[in-house]
């Protein structure tokens, strides 16, 4: 189950393509809006894949695991396979023994080994992770007990949202979890502003709010993405390391078109540099912000009892307080903004621009921008330099 993996799921298909055909994956879109990623799907349902768009909300998500369980469960009483799988988008399968051999990927291998497996009951463990170290694509972080799982011919009665913890209906084969040597080399760990911004969508439905006492409380799915939404950069990084260029090797070979990008930091930022908003763009949107405060000084909203003024400078506060600042308020903050006579004349070029997040001041001025560059504008906010500060609800709820 996916959402705008795009690219990623590219990869992620014409790698499993070399493994298997289209007609035994099964892709579960949670209601992707990216134009890429809707492309993908297509092109994949008239390869043979099974693509489906029903599971489409974010309470689908939350019940993946019973989803895809109740794939599996279709898949074995039809006898369609005599193994099933479950993956994530970014879970790319590979064999490799205890010997010194490097991981291997090519279909015949991975059957031969499989046949091995094809009479016994229970189910089957998933050998190691091999994450991807960030910044480095030859060097992986080994995790022996992923607790991933896959399955043959005893029937499947459970599975929770991370494909963990399954349960079999035959209770006396419930005890028998079996060794493979299926591996997954696992990108996991993405640039922080991706990662963080992908723990966003993930959490938002399962958290009241990102405040910190909130998270503190937290318990749930996803508690591995709490530090993402706490602006802690701490990528999934086991203890031991391992090098190899199989993988690497292997999708060039293959010519396989592999996101890079979305893993490695200063491939992601370097181009920033020459976008950045310059110091006349800079002094003009404080001017702009200065101008305005006469006018959002008298802004109140009324469906607030301290009838407090809500002020461009300050509404990261009421973002602080779980969002009372209510919709109705937001919307004729932003009408203010736009209808304001220097707002109107305001140009600020290039097409994607970088405003650079530090204080305050720097925030209202990027929350501002957002409301008065032309549409279809590319605004980056780097605030690699402001994670730690919770005004910055404000500007997940602008980004979001």
């Amino acid at each position: 189950m996916q959402k705008d993996e795009g690219e990623l799921l590219r990869a992620w298909i014409d790698h499993h393509l070399e493994i298997t055909t289209p007609g035994l994956i099964y892709i579960y879109d949670n209601g992707s809006t990216c134009h890429e990623t809707k492309k993908i799907l297509q092109v994949l349902r008239k390869k043979g894949v099974n693509v489906s768009t029903k599971y489409c909300s974010p309470s689908d998500f939350e019940r993946k695991g019973d989803i895809i369980c109740e794939t599996i469960q279709s898949i074995q009483l039809n006898k369609k396979s005599d193994f099933i799988i479950p993956l994530d988008c970014d879970e790319f399968l590979g064999l490799h023994s205890d010997g010194d051999g490097e991981p291997i990927f090519d279909q015949s291998s991975i059957v031969n080994h499989l046949n091995q497996l094809i009479e016994q009951e229970g189910y089957f463990k998933i050998k190691r992770h091999y994450f991807n170290h960030p910044n480095k694509p030859e060097t992986y972080h080994v995790n022996n007990t992923p607790r991933k799982y896959f399955f043959g011919r005893s029937t499947l009665k459970s599975l929770n949202v991370g494909f963990h913890s399954p349960k079999l209906v035959d209770l006396n084969n419930q005890g028998l979890c079996r060794d493979s040597d299926l591996i997954a080399f696992h990108y996991h760990n993405k640039a922080f502003s991706i990662r963080r911004a992908n723990a966003i969508n993930k959490m938002r439905n399962r958290v009241d709010s990102f405040l910190e006492h909130e998270l503190e409380q937290y318990i749930g799915p996803g508690l591995h993405l709490l530090n993402d939404l706490r602006g802690i950069d701490t990528p999934f990084t086991p203890p031991t390391q391992y090098q190899t260029r199989s993988f690497v090797d292997h999708i060039q070979a293959k010519n396989i078109s592999f996101p890079h990008h979305f893993y490695q930091e200063e491939e992601f930022t370097d181009p920033w540099k020459a976008l950045r908003v310059d110091q006349d763009h800079r002094k003009e949107l404080s001017q702009l912000r200065r101008s305005l405060k006469p006018q959002l000084d008298q802004f109140n909203d009324s469906n607030s009892p301290a009838q407090e003024p809500v002020r461009l400078q300050t509404a990261s506060a009421e973002i602080k307080r779980r969002y009372e600042a209510t919709f109705s308020s937001l919307q004729r903050l932003k009408q203010a903004i736009k209808s304001h006579q220097r707002a109107r004349k305001m140009k600020i070029s290039p097409e994607t621009i970088i405003i650079t997040i530090r204080n305050s001041r720097s925030l209202a001025n990027a929350y501002l921008a957002t409301f008065i560059v032309k549409r279809k504008r590319n605004i980056i906010f780097d605030c690699r330099n402001f994670w730690n500060n919770t005004d910055t609800q404000l500007l997940t709820l602008t980004s979001s």
